[in-house]
């Protein structure tokens, strides 16, 4: 009796441990997911005030010149 106890108590361990293993990949994975996104859109972000202070630099020379 008590090396089946044993047996389930093995089985319904493994079976809640790869629940959690199961979970805590997916949400390292959906975080790692999420990073990239931010990582992108921080990047454009960059882009376009790149953009804005070439334009405000033109047009700053553009009034020195004259």
């Amino acid at each position: 009796m008590k090396k089946q106890h044993n047996t389930i108590l093995i089985a319904i361990m493994g079976t809640v441990l790869l629940g959690l293993s199961s979970y805590v990949l997916m949400t390292i994975v959906e975080l790692q997911v999420h990073l990239g996104m931010l990582t992108e859109e921080i990047m454009s972000i960059d882009k376009q005030i790149g953009r804005i202070y070439n334009h405000m630099d033109r047009l700053a020379n553009r009034w020195i010149l004259y």
